[in-house]
């Protein structure tokens, strides 16, 4: 399993890149789409953040999306990678389906699953319903013990054994405080090199604010090889918490972060799809 051009981490010598990787923000809507690539987001996840970690939006917004999408390509500019959240295990089986083919990926919570043959056997049934085209992402939660799934860890092995190439780690319940304080150094440092033994890719999430982005800077400062390759953002980039809309004030704020070389090189297109991985 290898990793696409794109996917390489930076050069030792380009500090600034390896510090600082690309953003991803989950958005509802095309109003927030738009404000989002205006502050030069490489890559926008649909979810409904009112209904949950993983909640999709509805079909005809996905539709809404793609048709976006086509009509970017036409006129130029940046053209975002999109990515479909589908829920949790059983609403994601009923509408992987739906997701448009120009999506380039889609993930699903495992709440709920707790042996590893069940997680298998639900990668395996999205997998099979997904368009060709779209990439399955492997999630696991920080506090998978509220999500009654089994620990990131693991589920990182089970990935790499099933020839999935990018991770998520997020958070279930929103309640519970962020990945980072969740997980802690130590085992953010091993899960990176976990994920970075298996040549995979892997973004962050779970209710990240700046100061959570100066605490990893921190922590992978003498093991920058092993740093997320992607930070995902909803609630500090909001009025109010994640439920709230989109704040272009605090979007500057963020994107203030993300001006380095790795972030320029996604925005650019950077960012290839992986051939749909073979579960079984």
């Amino acid at each position: 399993m290898g990793i696409s051009p794109g996917l390489v981490p930076p050069t030792p010598n380009d500090d600034k890149a390896r510090a600082m990787p690309p953003w991803l923000i989950s958005v509802r809507d095309l109003r927030e789409a738009r404000l989002a690539i205006r502050s030069g987001v490489p890559i926008l996840d649909w979810k409904e953040p009112a209904d949950g970690a993983l909640a999709p939006v509805s079909k005809e917004t996905w539709t809404a999306a793609a048709d976006w999408l086509q009509r970017r390509s036409h006129v130029g500019g940046p053209r975002p990678a999109l990515s479909a959240a589908l829920g949790e295990p059983g609403l994601a089986t009923r509408i992987a389906a739906s997701v448009p083919r120009s999506f380039r990926f889609a993930k699903a919570g495992p709440s709920g699953l707790d042996r590893p043959d069940q997680l298998r056997e639900f990668w395996g049934t999205l997998t099979a319903s997904l368009p060709e085209s779209v990439e399955l992402v492997a999630v696991a939660y920080a506090d998978h013990e509220a999500a009654g799934s089994l620990d990131p860890e693991t589920i990182l092995a089970l990935a790499a054994e099933c020839g999935m190439h990018r991770i998520l780690i997020d958070t279930f319940q929103k309640s519970s405080g962020s990945s980072t304080a969740l997980l802690g150094r130590q085992r953010l440092l091993s899960i990176g090199a976990q994920i970075r033994r298996h040549a995979q890719w892997w973004a962050l999430a779970g209710s990240l604010g700046l100061a959570d982005v100066q605490t990893l800077q921190s922590w992978f400062r003498q093991s920058r090889d092993t740093f997320p390759d992607c930070l995902a953002v909803r609630g500090a980039v909001c009025d109010g918490d994640r439920r709230g809309r989109l704040c272009p004030d605090r979007l500057r704020r963020w994107a203030a972060q993300f001006d380095g070389p790795a972030a320029a090189k996604m925005r650019k297109g950077g960012l290839q799809t992986q051939s749909k991985p073979v579960i079984f």
